[in-house]
């Protein structure tokens, strides 16, 4: 049996039009140029077959001979005991099944369990001056688009009064809070970031119907504070980015798009559950602060009747208003 391919002399990039022989057992004979080199099969490295490569014989003398796969070449490695277990899984489609499942079982544990584990250790694990830091390079760079409070001097130190007393009566937090106000036209909304900053835009104060109502949403703001969940977020976020792109390897810009786009959903999936605990953290305080949670479900309510749309519940950073509302009312 001949095998047509190309031969390379040692030391040498010189392609060779070429043939080995692979007739007599335990024996290869390279013809090249009208010479033959022959060597026994044992003191011959042959590759390990991969998907479609060309298979490499290297002579004791430092020829190398390429052939292209085909059914002849296949046969003999088989005959030869020189397919690789990797060869052979490639061809092997219960192989091919079992990896799979095996595959995305691993994704699901790390998603599952690996990396909300060490999102919260690493979190934790963050000095409080670099958190600290983190919350002002994040509102400097809010400010370029905000602008200072239309509220007067007199109102924010009233709000700041309660917060105040709130504090006392509440279990230590990873962070000193501290209040900040702001103007936007984003709407009504608050924000809790890295470091104990809790911003409050004017619209929210104004959308608010009475302080309990207020209170209850820096409550929850204190909430995410609470459970660290900015630096969790962040930490999450930067795994799974390279998670995604370990998992896609050198794409084309389709494909990174569709990764950003996984990234997104999956981290979405995430900020519900934040928003849950946040919701459940404000309502405890409320029980302990009012005796009611009522306010937090109504101040809810009024958020759900200004933001309604019809974005569905998996492509939203909020878990449904109805649902959260709901849990708001459970006294």
């Amino acid at each position: 049996m001949l095998f047509d391919g190309i031969a390379f002399a040692p030391r040498s990039s010189q392609r060779h039009i070429a043939q080995l022989d692979v007739s007599q057992a335990n024996q290869l004979s390279l013809r090249v140029d009208g010479d033959i080199i022959s060597c026994d099969l044992q003191y011959a490295d042959i590759s390990a077959p991969l998907g479609k490569l060309p298979v490499k014989f290297i002579f004791p003398n430092g020829w190398v001979f390429t052939v292209e796969r085909n059914a002849d070449v296949n046969q003999w490695l088989v005959l030869n005991k020189q397919s690789s277990w990797i060869d052979k899984l490639e061809t092997n489609w219960l192989a091919w099944i079992v990896s799979a499942v095996v595959c995305l079982c691993a994704v699901l544990i790390f998603y599952c369990y690996v990396l909300p584990w060490t999102s919260d250790k690493v979190a934790k694990a963050v000095p409080e001056h670099i958190a600290v830091s983190l919350g002002d390079k994040i509102l400097e760079g809010l400010d370029n688009s905000w602008e200072e409070s239309k509220l007067s001097v007199e109102q924010q130190q009233q709000i700041r009064q309660r917060l105040a007393q709130h504090l006392t009566h509440l279990e230590k937090l990873p962070y000193s809070i501290k209040l900040e106000f702001r103007a936007s036209d984003m709407g009504a909304n608050a924000f809790a970031l890295p470091g104990g900053k809790i911003v409050l835009l004017d619209d929210m104060v104004q959308l608010a119907e009475g302080p309990q109502q207020l209170d209850s949403i820096i409550l929850h703001e204190i909430g995410h504070i609470h459970h660290n969940h900015m630096l969790k977020k962040l930490v999450h976020s930067s795994l799974l980015s390279v998670g995604v792109a370990l998992l896609t390897g050198e794409s084309s810009g389709v494909i990174d798009n569709l990764a950003g786009l996984g990234v997104f959903l999956l981290s979405n999936g995430h900020s519900r559950e934040a928003e849950l605990e946040a919701d459940a953290y404000a309502r405890v305080a409320m029980l302990e602060r009012y005796g009611t949670s009522q306010p937090l479900a109504q101040i809810l309510k009024l958020l759900d009747e200004q933001n309604a749309s019809d974005i569905p519940e998996w492509i939203s950073t909020h878990p449904d208003f109805e649902q959260r509302i709901q849990a708001a009312n459970e006294e």
